[in-house]
């Protein structure tokens, strides 16, 4: 029922053109990552099927995105994770999907946080534990898209000092303090600080590794690079230590 009838809701728009067909992919990919990550964690068949929903349907306002816009770029346009709480919620297809009612707010929590710097305040943990993965899940094959689809080249801007910053404190870059291209790739770098599953480091290391490699001009991220793997693979051996 659930891949049917994301199907049926896709094939309305035009996956003809690449990048819809790029964010149908990068749907399916992020649900497997769901199912293999909350099975590892040990959660119960109830919250690998939770997590199954939240993974296929955590970009679901994408292809409206696009289709209106002509573009992904939030900034420019609209929240993307938002506009998939408007389009699954207050227009009532979430029931399409699943009958679980009494997990439609847990679904809609994750799915809402799933792209922004930082988790909203709940005392709901559970809330919490799917909003966190579904940020990990994300991560990790965006790690991929960077790879295969959208190639980042360095330039001749200097990187923004508080950008540098955030990278050698092991912060999250704030989309607000970008200035340049060269920012925005410290912005996919800095991704490995928000990781919160153990369980998912090896893939995403795996990934940034393809991603650093592909880039154009990537001698000038070298000493971020070696910060960002040195920070993963120390959670790694902690991870596996434990």
């Amino acid at each position: 029922m659930l891949e049917e009838e994301f199907d049926k809701y896709a094939n309305k728009y035009d996956l003809s053109n690449n990048n819809l067909k790029s964010k149908y992919n990068h749907s399916y990919r992020v649900m497997k990552y769901m199912v293999d990550y909350a099975t590892m964690l040990g959660f119960n068949e109830h919250d690998i099927e939770l997590s199954k929903i939240i993974g296929l349907l955590h970009d679901y306002g994408r292809f409206e995105q696009y289709t209106r816009y002509n573009s992904f770029i939030d900034r420019d346009t609209v929240d993307h994770a938002d506009l998939s709480v408007e389009e699954l919620f207050d227009k009532n297809e979430i029931v399409n999907y699943t009958d679980l009612k009494d997990e439609y707010d847990l679904i809609k929590f994750a799915i809402k946080n799933h792209n922004k710097l930082s988790i909203e305040d709940t005392d709901e943990l559970r809330y919490i534990k799917f909003a966190k993965l579904i940020r990990d899940a994300d991560k990790v094959d965006i790690m991929y898209v960077l790879t295969n689809e959208i190639i980042r080249n360095g330039t001749d801007d200097e990187i923004t000092k508080e950008v540098i910053e955030c990278i050698k404190e092991h912060r999250a870059v704030p989309r607000k303090i970008v200035n340049n291209e060269n920012d925005r790739i410290l912005v996919d770098f800095s991704f490995a600080f928000d990781l919160n599953y153990d369980v998912c480091l090896k893939d995403y290391k795996n990934g940034f590794i393809e991603f650093y490699n592909h880039l154009g001009n990537k001698e000038m991220f070298k000493e971020y690079f070696d910060e960002v793997i040195k920070y993963i693979d120390e959670r790694i051996d902690k991870y596996v230590r434990n």
